[in-house]
């Protein structure tokens, strides 16, 4: 095992040396020629696009050397370069792969320190902070992966990824806690422990033990209680509210535990003291029915007699005849006066209260159905305002209509109108605009409510949206409409709107970015990006369009 160890060293000694001249031979090639930040971005460009070909063939020791050779001429021309944003997004871009690279080579330092320089460029990038996280799990450093992974969900609280890595973590934390209480408990197993006390010495070797033990307990459950003070913070931080001291969260948890404590004094005070009640109850209903049914001689003692058993046990003749328990209780005379009659009855829709309520048909001329006029156009839209349910839900609890049909081609339709345009920043001679190809799969369905007199409008529905960003002919620009059979296609792609609801709409409505189609080229990829995340502003104003018309229309 040693003989294989010591080869594989070499051998990632040697790879590294590779590595090194390949970069040393990629940043003097760089600057053979004159600095232009443009070539040189577009040689980084070429090498990330090389990795990402590599990386989908498996083969992930060329992608990490291609990675390596575009963030080695980037890094060198940072500094003195008019284009030091676009270089930092892409070195960013760059090492955040190389990152992910490194990680499934198995080689967790590199991958951490890879990482470690993405977040010197941006504190909040949370693909870095999440692959640093993996990296230092590797290595065994779970307290800074769950640092890293805590830090990542206060920026983007619904990342699942995320989320289900700190889950493991914390699991992976518990675990060696438990390891660790587990390896303290067999210091003090021993066979025979009777030798310790027939020495002094052993006595007090003991007693240093335990007392150590019982020092390292405090501080396991202390290190618990802090664990739990953060994830309280973050919660409360999640929810927009501010974090508290360590000293106040102590100060919290244990009012919560004497109230806790109190309550179930309280409930087991309450208890006994019913169960109390309802033993004297039945002390007492069974010595009356002893009287009042054979005149039995009644004992005032506390305990039951063996006839009050068998009738606690037994049953009883009703009023009517019936036979039940002994302890079903029947209505008075009086109390079945005020309840009335509860049998259902059949509603009167003839009566003058339900009539009176129901809207006439209206004509053309504004004359009632029952007016006699026969010319009758079709019926009007009744004004929402004057009656808010149906006749029959005249008390206004609950009403629903199902919209799912106008809805669906309505919001069809805004999605289907959505665009977007955009000026190159580089030339002012091009120009792009995006347009939507077509809405699939559009799934879903809504409704509108009356509850309690109120109307809610409810829907729920999730798309798929096909989108082309088109390279604007020239010769085009003087003309009224966009000659897309002229123009030309540079990028194709999908948007995914997962939750388009009544629910969500407050907030910004989440759209998710799928990957290419159709890739534009690399002198035209920042100006499709900058089209496509207007055409995706544009997608959210035309969802808030529909639900403006939803709104009018009902």
């Amino acid at each position: 095992s040693s003989t294989t160890s010591t080869e594989k060293e070499e051998a990632e000694e040697e790879e590294a040396e590779e590595e090194e001249t390949e970069e040393k031979e990629a940043v003097a090639e760089a600057e053979e020629e004159e600095v232009d930040p443009m070539k040189i971005i577009a040689q980084a460009i070429q090498h990330k696009e090389e990795g990402n070909e590599f990386f989908k063939t498996g083969d992930l020791t060329k992608a990490s050397r291609s990675y390596r050779k575009g963030t080695s001429i980037l890094q060198k021309h940072i500094p003195n370069s008019s284009q030091e944003e676009q270089i930092k997004a892409l070195l960013i871009s760059l090492q955040t792969n190389l990152s992910m690279v490194s990680y499934k080579l198995d080689k967790f330092q590199q991958s951490r320190d890879v990482a470690n320089k993405v977040l010197e460029l941006d504190s909040s990038n949370i693909k870095a902070l999440y692959r640093r996280a993996l990296a230092n799990k590797q290595m065994k450093n779970l307290s800074n992966a769950r640092q890293d992974l805590k830090a990542a969900l206060q920026l983007d609280p619904k990342n699942k990824a995320v989320q289900k890595e700190l889950v493991l973590i914390k699991k992976e934390i518990e675990k060696q806690n438990s390891k660790e209480k587990l390896k303290y408990s067999k210091i003090f197993e021993s066979s025979d422990s009777s030798f310790l006390y027939d020495d002094k010495e052993e006595e007090q070797k003991k007693k240093m033990l335990e007392k150590e033990k019982e020092e390292v307990e405090k501080q396991k459950l202390k290190e618990k209680r802090k664990q739990d003070w953060e994830d309280a913070c973050v919660d409360r931080m999640s929810r927009g509210e501010e974090a508290i001291t360590f000293e106040d969260y102590e100060k919290e948890i244990k009012k919560k535990e004497e109230a806790e404590e109190k309550e179930k004094q309280e409930q087991a005070r309450k208890k006994a003291k019913i169960d109390q009640e309802q033993r004297d109850l039945q002390r007492r209903l069974a010595k009356q029915n002893l009287k009042e049914s054979d005149g039995d001689d009644d004992s005032d003692g506390e305990e039951l007699t063996e006839r009050e058993l068998q009738m606690l046990r037994g049953y009883k003749k009703t009023s009517d005849g019936r036979t039940t328990s002994y302890f079903t209780r029947e209505q008075t005379e009086e109390e079945k006066k005020l309840l009335g009659s509860i049998a259902p009855k059949k509603l009167d829709t003839t009566s003058s209260t339900l009539s009176s309520n129901i809207p006439n048909a209206l004509s053309a001329g504004g004359v009632s159905a029952g007016s006699g006029d026969a010319t009758h156009t079709a019926p009007q839209r009744l004004d929402s305002s004057i009656s808010a349910s149906s006749a029959w839900n005249q008390a206004g609890t609950w009403e629903e209509k199902d919209t799912s049909e106008w809805c669906n081609t309505t919001l069809k339709t805004f999605l289907n109108d959505s665009s977007a345009s955009h000026t190159s920043s580089s030339t002012s001679t091009s120009s792009f605009y995006a347009k939507i190809k077509n809405v699939k799969d559009l799934n879903g369905d809504a409704s509108v409510a009356f509850v309690s007199g109120k109307k809610r409008y409810v829907f729920d529905y999730n798309a798929n949206i096909v989108y082309k960003i088109y390279l604007k002919n020239v010769s085009d620009e003087n003309q009224g409409d966009d000659k897309d059979d002229d123009d030309v296609v540079i990028g194709e792609g999908t948007l995914f709107l997962p939750d388009i609801s009544s629910t969500a709409i407050n907030d910004e409505l989440e759209i998710e970015i799928k990957g290419w189609k159709k890739v534009p080229d690399a002198m035209y990829r920042d100006d499709a990006i900058n089209c496509r995340e207007n055409l995706v502003g544009n997608v959210r104003q035309q969802v808030i369009a529909f639900v403006t018309t939803f709104n009018a229309q009902y």
